[in-house]
């Protein structure tokens, strides 16, 4: 491979901004540190090969990417299913490193140290995977949707080429109306059941409810932090206006206003998470995908048969000419 000259320009000859002795201090600190940190990082992970949590193979791609479909799924069909198991794999690998860095983290006994190893090795590789359930479900989700409905084209001809999304051109569907529209394209698969089965077990109220709702918070507002530290919040809602309503013997009871509204404010904090259970719990999630990408082959595979047996039947049969 070639490099252009600007690939192999030497980093010392960049404009060099002054750096104080304590600062260098500082850095000679740091990577003595981080060198210790990797080294013991490099130690756990060789202990606990034998306890990856599995990759899935590319057959089902190769078995796509060989059926001749319509024209949309030759050029799209396999490349979908290859990206799909990259990314689930990819879930995987992060999955064992975290397990790692846990390790490592425990291994320290000072609270500084336990920082830096949080902050700047295991936080970036916890927060790919727990946004991966979500992610993984809605790609997972559309890739048998594109493959049903271009089986379905290729199977039946005569149906129109019309989705759910179609009335709403250039606007993302909803995932309930996707798993919806995924009901009816699939019926008519056998082993469609046991994958939309698998799918709908992805990302479910439980593995939100056991981390928190992390992800959405982490995209949209502010998630729990990992392991230490607490984030206050003041929360601002509108709601009843609520009365102080006088009973007999001279009580009072709060009571919601049938119609005034008024501001309430909710003055709460959020308890980081456990490293450990958190890990658990995107584990099991991850297990979980990898049952829906089972199930996901083996409808994929049906579908191939069915297309290669009707390109089988069409092809016409040539007797043998007489001697």
């Amino acid at each position: 491979m070639t490099q252009s000259k600007e690939s192999t320009h030497p980093i010392d000859d960049e404009p060099a901004l002054p750096i104080s002795e304590e600062a260098e201090e500082q850095w000679r600190k740091w990577k003595a540190f981080s060198q210790d940190a990797y080294a013991r990082y490099q130690d756990t992970i060789e202990q606990i090969r034998r306890r990856h949590p599995g990759l899935t193979s590319y057959d089902i791609a190769d078995r796509v990417d060989g059926t001749q479909g319509t024209f949309a799924w030759h050029w799209g069909a396999a490349s979908e299913v290859r990206e799909s198991i990259n990314s689930l794999n990819a879930w995987g690998v992060r999955l064992h490193e975290w397990q790692a860095w846990n390790a490592v983290l425990s291994s320290y006994s000072d609270e500084e140290d336990r920082w830096e190893v949080l902050h700047h090795f295991l936080e970036p590789v916890v927060f790919y995977c727990m946004l991966q359930p979500s992610g993984f479900a809605d790609r997972l989700a559309l890739t048998a949707e594109n493959l049903l409905h271009q089986a379905n084209q290729r199977m039946s001809p005569e149906e129109p080429d019309r989705l759910v999304q179609d009335e709403r051109p250039g606007k993302p569907i909803r995932r309930a109306d996707r798993r919806r529209q995924l009901g009816k394209l699939g019926k008519r698969w056998s082993k469609f059941k046991a994958f939309q089965q698998a799918l709908h077990a992805l990302d479910s109220d439980e593995y939100s409810r056991l981390t928190r709702n992390y992800r959405d918070l982490a995209a949209h507002s502010f998630s729990p932090r990992l392991m230490l530290g607490e984030i206050a919040r003041a929360t601002r809602s509108i709601g009843p206006s609520m009365d102080m309503v006088l009973l007999d013997g001279g009580r009072y009871r709060r009571t919601e206003h049938p119609t005034k509204r008024a501001v309430t404010y909710a003055m709460g904090s959020q308890e980081p998470l456990s490293l450990e259970e958190t890990y658990k719990a995107n584990l099991a999630e991850y297990q979980r995908a990898k049952k829906a990408i089972d199930c996901f082959s083996a409808l994929a595979a049906e579908l191939c048969e069915a297309i290669d047996l009707k390109d089988a039947s069409a092809k016409p049969v040539v007797d043998d000419p007489a001697p």
